[in-house]
Parts: C-alpha cells; sequence; structure tokens
C-alpha cells in the first residue's frame, strides 16, 4: 500500500497510470486552490498493491477499506478502466482518494463494487 501525501511520494507509486492519475488531480487542485499541494488541505491519496491491503485497518487511522464501502461510508465509488477510485472523508476537511487496481478484486470480491 502506497501513500501519498507530498507530491514526490508519486515516484513509489508502482502502476505508471495511476501515478500519472494522481499527479494530474494534484495539478488539478493546485490551480483550483491557486496553492501548492497540501494533504491536510486538498486530501491524500492510497494506492492499494495487495488483496490483503482492502481488510487490513489503514495505518493512522481505525478502519478497513472494506468495512468503509460495506457501511455505506464512501462519498463516491467511480469505476475506471484499470481501477476503482474510492474517496472516503475522513473529517470536515480532509479527505483520502484510493485507488484499487481491478486485478486484486477477483482474488478478493468486494460485492460493494464489483460486478
Amino acid at each position: 500500500m502506497k501513500y501519498i501525501k507530498h507530491k514526490d511520494d508519486i515516484k513509489y507509486v508502482i502502476n505508471r497510470e495511476i501515478a500519472l492519475a494522481i499527479s494530474s488531480t494534484i495539478s488539478r487542485l493546485e490551480t483550483q486552490y491557486e496553492e501548492a499541494y497540501q494533504a491536510t488541505q486538498h486530501g491524500w491519496f492510497i494506492v492499494c498493491e495487495q488483496g490483503k491491503e482492502l481488510f487490513q485497518p489503514l495505518p493512522e487511522l481505525s478502519f478497513s477499506l472494506y468495512e468503509k464501502i460495506k457501511n455505506g461510508e464512501a462519498e463516491y465509488i467511480e469505476e475506471l478502466s484499470d481501477w476503482y477510485e474510492i474517496y472516503i472523508l475522513l473529517n470536515d476537511n480532509e479527505g483520502v482518494l484510493v485507488f484499487i487496481p481491478r486485478t486484486l478484486l477477483p482474488q478478493h470480491s468486494l460485492p460493494m463494487i464489483s460486478n
């Protein structure tokens, strides 16, 4: 699992398409808010790399991604060609956008998002 809380963290994301999507989102946020990207101000990103990460409590947080989806606590779930994007609001001004490659779902089905 990769956490992206700084622009420099993007270089550690293995999936280049997801890395580009994150980079594009950060650029859009910087343009929209006319300031440098700050995770605590604009939200941050998680990239799942192994199926078991869906079910384990997220580091620094008290819940797993599976729990949030199962309980209907995701703000939105977007299905893209190679991955899912799931946005979870953490508090009044901070959220996390989670990327789950489709390749993880056949082994670890999440009925709420996989058809």
